[in-house]
């Protein structure tokens, strides 16, 4: 026996944790031991901050870090190696206040500007996601359990923080946000032997599922694998000779596609075809719109059969995933098309005003032709000497005329009996 490692998690005072390492030598003869540990996958190099003497590397494959070293061992001897890291596994009450502000801010800057109430209704429910997140990991008793928590709740305190400051979520409906369906399915435990037994039942959850869509645990506590990237229910029972045990675990439904997705991109192809089908992009768009047309007709179909087997019911819902990412392909696709026959007519719009540049430019060049040079100073000079005399004797014979008229108005005005006759009451000033 050349070396045993075992690892274990104890809180320390400075809120650090410490894994002890522990390399054992079960011979009767010195030995020359190798140590080592794959830490976590939840540490950066930073977060590590001792390795009690350990050379610290990483694992390009596993996508974590590890030590490792060699140690001089006694017969029987055994040596602990303290690795002291930091506790990134616990979610502390400044990163939930700080999350409580984003979502206040993005209530009162996207939220409420639309629908105060509706804006309402998803900022308590972004809320009271937090804090069941929170709840779970107070919950956590042990390191260990704490570690599996936050690998449970990590991905959904990311949406949630996502959703802060995201106009889709205060644009949508607070009502499509809860799904009050639930599908129950039976988990069953036996003991075949005639003795009491201990058992640690471990069952995985259907990728799909996230913590918040389990509302009867059954006591099972949710846990994380960190290999396969899936939660799973765990619970330690003991079992009495041939116990048979049977739990049924509750889980909103979660396997559909909203009918408001499906309506989204039937409204982007019906916007991108219409701009296409008159151009001379027009058979390319009807190829793609007529196959986003049957994908979507066929989800819808899909969607309306009802599976009482919950299996059959999760297979269909990921055949229609993979229906509706082809259909959103094929949008992208037109959409992109369409941008395509849009710098079509930018380019045509371009290629006409050079073509007007070009025309003003042949005008230019016959001007050059005419007078082979471009003048000289003098001749500018006495250029702009003649247009002011030209404006000028304009102006003269302009004021010539209009003295002329009104002079002859003033003589036609003149009363033809003497003033002295006219009384007094008819005389003007």
């Amino acid at each position: 026996m050349t070396a045993v490692l075992l690892a274990c998690c104890v809180p320390s005072v400075r809120a650090d944790i410490y894994i002890n390492v522990m390399a054992v030598n079960g011979t009767e003869n010195v030995k020359d031991t190798s140590v080592k540990y794959n830490l976590p996958g939840d540490l950066t190099s930073q977060d590590i901050l001792d390795t009690s003497g350990l050379e610290l590397d990483y694992d390009v494959n596993d996508a974590n870090y590890y030590v490792h070293g060699k140690v001089l061992l006694q017969p029987k001897e055994s040596k602990t190696f303290r690795i002291r890291v930091r506790d990134v596994w616990k979610l502390s009450p400044q990163q939930v206040d700080e999350i409580k502000n984003q979502i206040e801010q993005g209530y009162q800057q996207i939220g409420k500007l639309k629908d105060p109430q509706q804006g309402q209704l998803l900022k308590e429910q972004l809320l009271q996601k937090l804090n069941f997140v929170q709840d779970q990991s107070a919950k956590a008793d042990t390191v260990e359990k704490r570690i599996d928590s936050y690998r449970t709740y990590s991905k959904e305190l990311q949406r949630i923080q996502s959703s802060t400051l995201s106009v889709d979520y205060w644009r949508s409906d607070p009502s499509e946000v809860r799904q009050d369906k639930v599908i129950r399915f039976n988990i069953e435990v036996e003991n075949p032997f005639d003795v009491v037994k201990s058992y640690k039942n471990k069952h995985y959850l259907p990728s799909e599922i996230k913590p918040e869509n389990l509302v009867e645990f059954e006591g099972f506590e949710v846990r994380y694998d960190q290999e396969k990237k899936q939660a799973f229910l765990f619970k330690e029972e003991q079992l009495q000779p041939k116990e048979k045990k049977k739990y049924t675990i509750g889980i909103r439904d979660v396997w559909f596609i909203p009918q408001k997705d499906i309506d989204y991109l039937k409204s982007r192809s019906n916007e991108a075809y219409d701009f296409l089908k008159e151009s001379k992009f027009g058979s390319s768009a009807k190829v793609l719109y007529d196959h986003i047309t049957v994908l979507l007709k066929n989800l819808e179909d899909s969607q309306i059969q009802k599976r009482e087997n919950i299996l059959d019911h999760i297979s269909a819902f990921r055949d229609n995933q993979k229906t509706f990412d082809s259909a959103r392909v094929d949008v992208e696709s037109l959409e992109k098309l369409l941008s395509v026959y849009r710098e079509d007519l930018d380019k045509s719009k371009v290629e006409n005003v050079l073509k007007k540049m070009k025309s003003l430019k042949g005008v230019a060049d016959i001007s050059k032709a005419i007078f082979n040079k471009a003048p000289t100073e003098g001749v500018t000079w006495k250029f702009i000497g003649w247009v002011l005399f030209f404006v000028g004797l304009i102006t003269a014979a302009n004021f010539l005329i209009w003295f002329m008229r009104s002079k002859d108005k003033k003589e036609s005005s003149k009363p033809t009996e003497d003033s002295s006759q006219v009384p007094d009451n008819k005389k003007t000033s």
